[in-house]
């Protein structure tokens, strides 16, 4: 489409940028997988080739940062240069119609009518190079985060630096077993005869999907030590049952806590030991067996009861209260089924959770277990989706009341406290 009295050049370059297809988006970052350990000549030779290649496996990553943002940081260049000229060929044609008001007056103004259709297609022109650079800088978000977008991407580069990490301190722990001429394997593990005894997380990336779907871990850290450090340190040593990476007991053995970690899953345990964090690869009840009774000063677990078979999770309870001298403190945070918004999002978000827990049922099963001074406490409520009250005056009718009471009951059902804590003692001797 064109009209005499707009500019031909900047008419031209309008219509070829808005018709330009969006570039082609640079392939996604895929998983890195995991290498089995081998052994005799092949693995002297692999370990050769991993020393080799770990010096640039960081700055491989970071070159891969760098052009992604670089490509990022050309296109929108390229869409703001062809959306100033446009910017300007408006500017200008808003100059000639005043300047055509001011001489001819109202009844020269239908001679101004071809100016305005003119503007109107120009205005439809940038709309399409909106579009297409939105569409662009989409594509490329997904292409990189699927399902999060452009947002993600940062997360998305942390999360493949720090596998490709995990690999090198795997690669390092088999250099070392294959020096020392033994296993690879973790230390003083302890065979998972029990099925389901803590992570049930065989054939699933539990590792990884922690990465991406449990958040900033700084932040969940923090979070962790402001609730229960005071707590724990009155109550030493301090049994993190299913510990993940140990990052709990690393932050209170940094506190001066006496802190041991057990956990199931061999993946978790490997890093937690490549950071030289005091953890246990064994079945958790197996491990609370063979501990003295009356030998610990507290037991946590966070978010691990929710993945227990109720069989389980009572003979869990049962050792506990045997295991913990008198006055010890149990420990479990979980998600609270009582908000509804975690049903349906981050409760079924992941596979291997057994069954929800009602704050009202783990008190009973505590209670029955022989524990005593129950306290429940409720955190994080879904603040972002609460349901904004009705705002009104002094004069406001009363029916406004009404119905904000009426929405903050139906906000603490749909969005309220996230998670609980329960902590119960042991009875004093």
């Amino acid at each position: 489409m064109s009209h005499p009295d707009l500019d031909p050049e900047a008419q031209t370059r309008l219509t070829a940028t808005a018709g330009q297809p969006p570039p082609t988006d640079p392939p996604a970052a895929g998983p890195v997988e995991e290498q089995a350990p081998v052994s005799g000549r092949r693995a002297r030779l692999r370990i050769r080739v991993r020393e080799a290649t770990r010096p640039v496996a960081d700055p491989a990553l970071d070159r891969l940062a760098a052009l992604v943002a670089g490509r990022i940081r050309h296109t929108l260049r390229t869409e703001y240069d062809h959306l100033s000229a446009a910017v300007e060929l408006l500017r200008a044609e808003h100059t000639v119609l005043r300047d055509a008001l001011l001489q001819t007056g109202a009844t020269g103004g239908g001679a101004l009518l071809p100016r305005l259709s003119a503007l109107e297609i120009n205005a439809e022109l940038m709309k399409g190079e909106f579009a297409a650079f939105r569409a662009t800088v989409d594509q490329l978000g997904q292409a990189i985060a699927p399902a999060a977008g452009l947002p993600g991407v940062p997360a998305r580069f942390a999360e493949l630096r720090e596998q490709v990490n995990a690999l090198d301190r795997r690669a390092r722990m088999v250099e070392r077993a294959a020096a020392s001429g033994t296993s690879s394997a973790p230390t003083e593990a302890v065979p998972v005869s029990e099925p389901g005894a803590v992570s049930g997380t065989a054939g699933f990336d539990y590792v990884g999907f922690e990465r991406r779907f449990r958040g900033d871990s700084d932040a969940v850290l923090a979070t962790l030590a402001q609730r229960y450090t005071a707590e724990l340190r009155d109550h030493q040593p301090v049994l993190d049952f299913g510990c993940g990476r140990g990052e709990l007991v690393a932050v209170l053995a940094d506190r001066g806590i006496d802190a041991t970690g057990v956990d199931t899953d061999a993946g978790m345990v490997e890093e937690a030991l490549g950071y030289g964090r005091n953890v246990h690869l064994a079945d958790g009840l197996a491990y609370l067996r063979g501990l003295e009774p009356n030998s610990l000063g507290a037991l946590i677990s966070v978010h691990v009861v929710e993945h227990l078979p109720l069989a389980v999770l009572v003979e869990l309870l049962e050792l506990a209260a045997t295991r913990l001298r008198p006055g010890g403190v149990f420990i479990a945070e979980t998600p609270n089924p009582m908000s509804l918004i975690v049903l349906g999002n981050s409760y079924i978000l992941d596979p291997t959770h057994v069954w929800p827990l009602h704050p009202s049922l783990l008190t009973f099963l505590a209670e029955r277990a022989g524990f005593r001074d129950v306290d429940l406490r409720f955190y994080s409520p879904a603040d972002d989706y609460r349901l904004a009250p009705i705002t009104g005056g002094p004069d406001a009718p009363k029916w406004i009341g009404e119905i904000n009471l009426a929405l903050e009951q139906l906000n603490q059902v749909l969005f309220g406290p996230q998670e609980y804590a329960l902590i119960a003692h042991t009875p004093p001797e």
